[in-house]
């Protein structure tokens, strides 16, 4: 019966330490301005740790916007601006590439 006992009590902890943490919320902080702006990332920093922002893009501008660990490609290009957007829809990321 004491075996029986001491599990009863010794499971239900072990499950419990299983438990993830909760996620902690994103701190927003002051982006550092990008190195080398050929491509005018500076002008969108503003915008980062938005949700969905509005971006307005010059039409003869290049640029790209995807999620945190889509695949894109390698090639790099000074004067193409990047958009990284968290999977929440938060702009985390502009840069130059």
């Amino acid at each position: 019966m004491k075996p029986m006992l001491s599990a009863a009590i010794f499971v239900p902890l072990l499950a419990a330490a299983c438990v993830p943490e909760s996620p902690t919320p994103d701190a927003v902080a002051e982006p550092p301005p990008v190195a080398n702006d050929t491509c005018g990332a500076n002008g969108y920093l503003p915008l980062i740790g938005q949700t969905t922002p509005n971006i307005s893009v010059p039409a003869n501008k290049a640029y790209r916007s995807y999620r945190t660990g889509d695949p894109v490609t390698m090639d790099y290009n000074p004067e193409r601006l990047n958009f990284e957007h968290a999977k929440t829809g938060k702009l985390v990321r502009v840069s130059c590439g």
